[in-house]
């Protein structure tokens, strides 16, 4: 059996094949200048962030006030001798002005200052949460977007080529050559590509409005996106990597921070066991009579001592508490560190193999599965199926470069949430259905998820 229009079935090799970036030969590329001015609008404009930035100015604010002494009472009297005004005419008649001052014992308004000042700490760390996780938000956002596009790309290359082929199709089963099933499966390999179009159209709409939200923009405005999607390696060594997602920690800054202010608190509630002082002093007109005044002191006497010992025993407890608190956060984040570069690692171990190894693969199929029907050896449907093969694995490809750069933007934020799911249980074993945004396509694999 041969072909009626073989050199057509060669152009379409051709233009359904593009030879693969090895990415082992490819050199690392430069940073997305895109990507970057996309990240510094969103720090400028986003409004979570302005909320963080106006929390920690109002706990800023608060420090002064904890340190400054109580304010001053000035009081009024008039004191009658009788029923009438006797003003200047009786000894017990006075008009007077009273002011007094409360004098907390020393050290008690530093103390309490100090705690306000490690809790706006506390607030800063917050405010460097949400800039963190903004930052990685709008990054997995963007390669989402990037990816839509790109399986658009692909999408609208294989839909070209399955019309193509329609038209081959059509013309050997015109002259006797063909059978009518193969001029059916390509029809509906035509329907199912115009159906994938339409879902991977919306799905690119929604990555779009996604990203637009976080830049507080319009959500129908247009965001420019790279080419192509690379495959990043970070070259450092693990411990290095794992030190410095610590050290950047908000949440481990923060926790610290708080056995700080517990501790101050401590000292505090040891502080409160003196009594605080207030100081008097007036002046009693008494008319033509000769004026008076007076002067005096009181204190609180801190006589309850069962509250004093209990308010110590809780500002020590949530002081323990506060350490125990670290420890968990250190090594919650560390498994949230290691469970990302072990992620890493297998998306660009499989990015590899599809780039280098079963992408090229499925290309030479292809080949294979032509010269075998030009030979009559195999039917048409071969043909389709090694198509829709090296399709499917080049889409699975994008998405295992995509999943790569969502989880290297999750390990530099540093979240002490969990990443999702990165499941590679069909990636090298076989074809699986794919799933995006709604749509369906075979494939060899299926790499889900952006890492969060």
């Amino acid at each position: 059996m041969s072909i009626a229009r073989p050199s057509l079935l060669f152009a379409f090799l051709s233009l359904c094949a593009p030879p693969s970036r090895s990415q082992s030969a490819v050199p690392e590329p430069a940073e997305d200048g895109r990507l970057a001015a996309l990240v510094a609008e969103a720090l400028a404009k986003n409004p979570d962030v302005r909320q963080a930035d106006d929390a920690l100015a109002a706990a800023r604010a608060r420090p002064s006030q904890a340190r400054a002494l109580p304010d001053p009472t000035l009081s009024l009297t008039y004191t009658n001798d009788g029923w009438s005004p006797t003003l200047g005419n009786r000894d017990m008649t006075t008009l007077g002005v009273m002011g007094s001052q409360v004098l907390t014992w020393p050290g008690k308004r530093r103390l309490r200052g100090a705690v306000l000042d490690l809790e706006a700490e506390q607030a800063a760390q917050q405010a460097e949460r949400v800039r963190l996780s903004l930052v990685a938000a709008v990054k997995r956002a963007y390669f989402r977007l990037l990816l839509a596009r790109q399986l658009q790309a692909v999408i609208h290359e294989q839909e070209e080529i399955w019309k193509e082929i329609e038209g081959v199709a059509r013309a050997r089963y015109g002259v006797g050559q063909g059978a009518q099933q193969d001029v059916l499966r390509v029809q509906v390999e035509v329907t199912r590509m115009q159906q994938q179009r339409a879902e991977q159209d919306a799905e690119a709409r929604v990555r779009r409005a996604e990203l637009n939200r976080l830049l507080a923009r319009a959500a129908d405005q247009e965001v420019e996106t790279a080419d192509h999607l690379d495959l990043v390696r970070n070259p450092r060594p693990r411990e290095e990597i794992v030190t410095e997602v610590e050290q950047q920690s908000p949440e481990l800054r923060a926790a610290s921070t708080a056995i700080e202010r517990d501790r101050l608190l401590v000292a505090l509630a040891e502080k409160d066991k003196n009594p605080d002082l207030a100081v008097q002093a007036g002046y009693m007109n008494r008319g033509h009579l000769d004026p008076m005044w007076q002067a005096g002191i009181s204190f609180n006497l801190p006589l309850r001592r069962g509250r004093l010992q209990g308010a110590r025993a809780e500002a020590e407890a949530r002081a323990r508490a506060s350490e125990r608190r670290l420890e968990s956060l250190r090594l919650e984040l560390r498994f949230r560190t290691e469970e990302r570069l072990a992620q890493l690692e297998t998306a660009e171990t499989v990015a590899r193999l599809y780039g280098d190894g079963i992408v090229p693969q499925d290309q030479m199929s292809v080949e294979a599965a032509i010269a075998s029907y030009q030979a009559g050896r195999v039917p048409f449907v071969a043909v389709l199926e090694a198509l829709a093969t090296l399709y499917g694995d080049r889409s699975t490809h994008l998405r295992v470069l995509a999943g790569h750069q969502g989880t290297r933007a999750s390990l530099e934020e540093g979240s002490l949430e969990a990443t999702s799911d990165l499941s590679m249980a069909p990636a090298l074993g076989g074809r699986a259905g794919v799933s995006f945004g709604g749509a369906s396509a075979p494939a060899a694999g299926a790499m889900t998820g952006m890492g969060k």
